[in-house]
């Protein structure tokens, strides 16, 4: 079977990841911090040693790009939906792969540069443009059991799935543009936090209780 080409994009990604991490994680002093995690205030609470956040963290991207690309074979229904399986994954893992390469090489940037975080919060907006893409791609997503909101009562129709799914994205596009905005002008008043944490509990929980509404309704009953 022909690789599609954003497969190979990226996997040329990961490859130039790689070398980029390689070059510049063992040039990090060996006992430096590297900061793996945020709190909603923009504060980093979490660190890696210089030796984990480098080749593990890779590895997890060359994990995922796996899965995605043979996640068709792994999905009991990919015959059902193929052709709109196969015209959406691979922009997806694609779009994954970049984002998490990004994240990678920016940790590593942050261990060696502590002042290179500057006064754009470039982690709030690498995920709200993260949130803002799978919030487009979420809608296009054929029912399956790797990628998507996946719910019982989305795996009882296909309607309700695509339903609950195009809620989802306008869920996924919202809370993306407020933290890719809140990144780009620094916006560190409390309010902000609160709407984030009030769109995440959205994000969360509402999809989920819509999927379960149209259940409810009896959508896709009769299919």
């Amino acid at each position: 079977m022909k690789m599609h080409i954003y497969f190979k994009a990226a996997i040329a990604i990961l490859i130039l990841q790689l070398v980029v991490v390689m070059v510049l994680g063992y040039s990090i002093p060996k006992d430096a911090k590297i900061p793996v995690h945020w709190n909603i205030r923009n504060e980093i609470d979490g660190y890696a040693t210089r030796d984990t956040a480098i080749i593990p963290f890779w590895l997890f991207n060359l994990g995922l790009l796996l899965l995605m690309m043979f996640s068709g074979k792994l999905s009991p229904v990919y015959r059902q939906n193929r052709e709109r399986y196969d015209a959406v994954m691979p922009i997806m893992t694609l779009g994954l792969v970049f984002f998490f390469a990004l994240f990678h090489v920016y940790i590593l940037l942050l261990g060696k540069y502590p002042e290179c975080a500057g006064k754009v919060q470039i982690i709030f907006v690498l995920i709200g443009a993260l949130f803002v893409f799978l919030g487009n791609i979420l809608p296009k997503i054929p029912r399956n059991y790797i990628a998507g909101i996946k719910t019982p009562w989305t795996f009882y129709s296909d309607e309700i799935w695509r339903r609950t799914s195009r809620m989802g994205g306008y869920c996924f596009v919202l809370l993306g543009i407020v933290m890719f905005i809140r990144g780009i002008f620094n916006i560190s008043a409390g309010w902000i936090n609160i709407l984030l944490l009030v769109l995440l509990v959205i994000l969360i929980f509402f999809p989920v209780l819509y999927s379960f509404v149209l259940f409810k309704k009896g959508v896709g009953k009769d299919e």
